[in-house]
């Protein structure tokens, strides 16, 4: 089953946590009873007209159901369930877990506060995650302007790496390979690679292929080469021409480099791939953070009591904290705290500026930077780092400022 379907049926038994946490009047270990709509059980919450494949009391089990409640199972388990006998067992299991959730309906168990708990932690969980990944993400990529904007600003990442292509003779022990190496070497007819290939060499899969191995990598896997990432380490810098025997593990090989591609900056349609993957987590979470920055406005957020504004820890004490940890997260929850907390402190700009920094200094965050920094100016205007703050959000998008780090940096440029 697809997540959304995943959190659709969640929801449904949220639904049961939803009345829970209006029962404040509890006792002993039993809530107050209420009123709950606990069905269906299986489906998607479509119009399901497949054949009716079972019936448990009131209850109706489709085709459709079963197809679904085998799609929700984890990637190891859905083997268990293919073909007719697979499906068949599947519908079995939907009937017991039927029973299971009829009995506890009729014995009222949702009252049970620990079965309650569980239910409204599956539903805030479930929101959670559906606000996050659909309720935001969904549908939203990158625009190609954003996407080349990435390759411009991180330019070195993307390189074609250096490639090299060789055949060799392999060989079981040094003299075998030295004998090898003699006769290609002697530069006569009878001695060319092909032949010495196919009467010494003991890789029986390249010496069908003449000793060739293809091209590779400094370091990597070579096909039907034991410990071929130390034999593409070991002869990946050599010279194109013939070389005299290197031992690899536990053989010898005489080697000839005979093609070279050298390592060289890759076009924006060969890296496009590569630069979406890269430049999508720091992408979305910007859009998580800018939607909670909003949110916080839209809805409101008051702390109270012992949590209320001022009752913690001092501007300067969380400013001192914040500078101290390494975690980039947990100094931005710190910051964040001074700027929430006591935004009239002479720390609340400073900590927007500082997590405007680390925005772009441990996750490379232009779009979350940029927030903060507006914020910084927009409602501190008499701010000691106006100018600072100011001339770093005008240039984190200049390709010419390639990766910021902070305005020291920028300056320098």
């Amino acid at each position: 089953m697809s997540a959304v379907r995943r959190i659709v049926t969640v929801i449904l038994f949220g639904a049961l946590a939803l009345a829970l946490a209006a029962c404040n009047e509890t006792g002993g270990n039993q809530a107050s009873e209420y009123r709950i709509e606990w069905r269906p059980l299986f489906g998607d919450f479509t119009n399901d007209t497949s054949e009716v494949v079972a019936r448990v009391g009131d209850i109706e089990l489709t085709q459709r159901m079963i197809e679904l409640y085998i799609d929700e199972l984890p990637p190891r388990l859905k083997s268990q369930y293919t073909g007719p006998d697979g499906q068949r067992l599947a519908l079995k299991r939907m009937i017991d877990q039927t029973l299971m959730v009829t009995s506890a309906m009729e014995i009222r168990l949702y009252n049970d506060q620990d079965v309650a708990r569980q239910l409204i932690s599956q539903r805030r969980n479930t929101l959670d995650y559906a606000m996050r990944n659909y309720g935001l993400l969904r549908g939203k990529e990158p625009t190609e302007e954003e996407l080349r904007k990435y390759f411009e600003d991180n330019r070195d990442k993307y390189r074609q790496a250096g490639n090299v292509m060789t055949r060799h003779v392999e060989c079981l022990t040094r003299a075998d390979a030295e004998l090898a190496y003699k006769r290609l070497m002697s530069g006569e007819y009878e001695n060319n690679f092909l032949h010495v290939v196919a009467e010494m060499s003991v890789n029986e899969e390249t010496k069908k292929e003449g000793g060739n191995t293809g091209w590779f990598t400094k370091g990597g896997f070579i096909p039907y080469i034991r410990d071929s990432e130390d034999y593409a380490d070991k002869v990946f810098d050599l010279e194109i021409g013939l070389h005299p025997p290197i031992q690899v593990g536990d053989r010898w090989h005489v080697v000839e480099v005979t093609h070279r591609e050298n390592s060289r900056p890759q076009t924006y349609a060969e890296a496009r791939e590569t630069v979406r993957t890269d430049m999508m987590p720091a992408w979305q979470d910007a859009i998580i953070k800018d939607y909670l920055l909003e949110a916080r406005t839209k809805y409101g957020v008051e702390m109270l009591g012992q949590y209320a504004p001022g009752q913690g820890a001092t501007p300067a004490e969380l400013f001192n904290r914040a500078l101290a940890v390494r975690d980039p997260q947990q100094k931005i929850d710190l910051l964040n705290m001074i700027y929430t907390d006591y935004p009239q402190s002479d720390k609340a700009d400073d900590a927007l500026f500082m997590m405007a920094n680390v925005s772009l200094d441990h996750w490379q965050d232009v779009r979350v930077a940029e927030r903060y920094l507006r914020m910084l100016l927009e409602e501190y205007p008499d701010s000691e780092l106006r100018e600072d703050a100011t001339f770093l959000r005008e240039n984190l998008y200049n390709p010419r400022k390639l990766n910021p780090q902070s305005i020291e940096d920028l300056k320098e440029n």
